[in-house]
């Protein structure tokens, strides 16, 4: 692995505390794998996912590898937008602050067959 992208330095220098990352889709896969990597390098994380469940699996993954980490869960639907924002209010209610978003969950459709509200008004005014 060359130093630009080698882990390492984040999770021995916990490059990462006194930050709050939020992560979407964080019950599995790269999103599972994306907070388990905050957590390591020290940040305090909220993660979402649609089942309640599966964030508990994955808040007991992340205490594993990071024992310390604070871990918060919120069970969402990225789609329903009102909830989005209340999940963003929730983790600065609990931490103070939010400094890191990974959109990690999300929906596709066919052109043009999207039903989906994909107002972005509530992030950008």
């Amino acid at each position: 692995m060359y130093p630009a992208i080698d882990p390492v330095p984040h999770f021995t220098g916990k490059t990462f505390v006194g930050k709050v990352v939020l992560v979407t889709g964080a019950s599995r896969g790269i999103g599972l794998e994306t907070a388990i990597f905050f957590a390591r390098a020290g940040a305090s994380l909220a993660i979402l996912a649609r089942k309640q469940a599966t964030l508990d699996e994955s808040k007991a993954e992340i205490l594993k590898v990071a024992s310390d980490a604070k871990v918060i869960t919120f069970v969402a639907d990225v789609r329903d937008y009102g909830r989005a924002k209340e999940v963003v209010e929730g983790t600065v209610r609990e931490y103070g602050r939010l400094d890191v978003v990974v959109a990690n969950a999300g929906v596709t459709s066919r052109i043009g067959t999207s039903k989906l509200n994909t107002r972005l008004d509530y992030i950008f005014p």
